[in-house]
């Protein structure tokens, strides 16, 4: 999601992009082949004839370091990540404005561009989900101001160094890379001290991994609390959660600080109705609502299932979930039961491998039996839509929650309802 961003920005100024997938079916290729790019299927040596930089996914180094595209790009000193090419390339001459946070990212950071495109600032943005107002994951502008999502795998976010920094919430994540909470909570720092000089930190109050944060930091930087407890009663938000509003006051501080107009700030909020594979309603039959949402970890899948039990107190809802990764559901394995108490149902499908592979030794069965009496294991796609078929009733919701290929779950169980 972020690199096809990075690849429509880097063509908007005046780069000659070319690129590679594995997949030819990711939601991503069609939007790069629009602007005239060359993509190839596969990845081979011979796609560096002509190239000055090769930026990849921080993910191809750790499923093949060696792979010989990577291996002659580091020979010719032409290989970064895309986050390291933005940082150092597309970010240049910008005031660069950074969320962060292990959830929230990318709601906050299409809020913070919505919020300056309506106030007239012209801003560029880089979001790794699909913002309905512009169609894109990205939005290209020409003013000073260029709105990045920061992600902390890999220690992405260190290719950045912004003016302001929005944090959302620190916990344990990733853990196949960082192994434990002091490593993640050190990246953190490493990265706020990468704030320019005067740079601001607007941060989350309410939550602990923050909070431990804060305190170990020692720089002369403008510190911005925000905390859910200040949300204005009279405010409508234009989606349901806890979370997102607490999102939302990140927002209201950061357009405090820029002084945009309240009222601007109040109907960019108002009238904000989500982002793709954020709750994101595909479709209703026979009084069965379908909702597909990216959250794959267990403060996700709570929060959103809080966000739909707000506006339906009294349905079942059928959490559906495709596991992302084994070693993530292997580390929070504990905090399921009490992440599902909000759903009726649990259907714990296949774990999607990402860039891991299989220990043989954990599987979906693992994480059902984990998550309680009320979780089901069925592995395969068309069972579990079969199975909803055979067991939905209307006014139910069925609530498709993971990051890998659980968007496709989602279209199959509609379709067979």
């Amino acid at each position: 999601a972020g690199m096809s961003a990075a690849a429509q920005i880097a063509a908007a100024q005046g780069y000659k992009v070319s690129g590679c997938d594995l997949q030819t079916n990711t939601p991503y290729l069609a939007k790069i082949e629009k602007l005239g790019a060359k993509i190839s299927v596969g990845h081979s040596v011979n796609h560096l004839k002509g190239i000055d930089l090769l930026a990849v996914t921080p993910a191809a180094f750790f499923q093949s370091a060696q792979h010989p595209e990577l291996v002659e790009a580091e020979k010719r000193k032409i290989l970064l990540t895309w986050q390291q090419f933005m940082g150092k390339y597309l970010h240049a001459r910008k005031e660069v404005i950074c969320i962060a946070g292990a959830h929230g990212k990318s709601t906050t950071t299409s809020l913070v561009g919505l919020l300056l495109e309506a106030a007239r600032l012209d801003p560029t943005v880089e979001v790794g989900a699909t913002v309905s107002a512009w169609n894109n994951n990205v939005r290209l502008g020409k003013g000073q101001y260029f709105v990045s999502e920061a992600d902390e795998y890999y220690h992405n976010f260190l290719a950045y160094h912004p003016q302001i920094i929005v944090l959302t919430m620190i916990e344990m994540d990733h853990p196949e890379y960082f192994g434990t909470f002091k490593k993640i909570l050190d990246a953190y720092r490493q990265f706020v001290n990468q704030l320019k000089p005067n740079g601001i930190l607007i941060y989350n109050a309410d939550d602990t991994g923050i909070q431990k944060l804060v305190r170990s930091l020692s720089l002369p930087i403008k510190l911005v609390p925000y905390s859910v407890a200040e949300f204005p009663n009279h405010l409508k938000l234009g989606i349901p959660g806890v979370h997102n509003r607490t999102n939302a006051m990140a927002v209201i501080k950061l357009a405090k600080l820029l002084k945009i107009d309240s009222r601007i700030t109040h109907q960019v909020l108002a009238d904000f109705k989500g982002i793709g594979r954020r709750l994101e309603l595909i479709g209703q039959k026979h009084g069965v609502k379908v909702f597909d949402d990216y959250a794959n970890h267990p403060t996700s899948y709570a929060a959103t299932l809080q966000a739909v039990r707000e506006e339906h107190p009294q349905v079942r809802i059928w959490a559906v979930i495709e596991p992302h990764t084994f070693s993530r559901p292997r580390t929070t394995l504990s905090n399921y039961p009490e992440a599902f108490k909000a759903a009726h149902q649990v259907i714990i499908s296949k774990i999607f491998p990402s860039r891991e592979k299989d220990p043989g030794n954990f599987t979906g069965a693992e994480i059902a039996n984990g998550t309680g009496s009320k979780a089901k294991y069925i592995a395969e796609f068309g069972d579990i839509a079969n199975h909803l078929k055979q067991h939905v009733q209307p006014k139910d919701i069925i609530l498709v929650m993971g990051s890998g290929n659980s968007y496709q779950l989602a279209r199959i169980i509609l379709a067979t309802l």
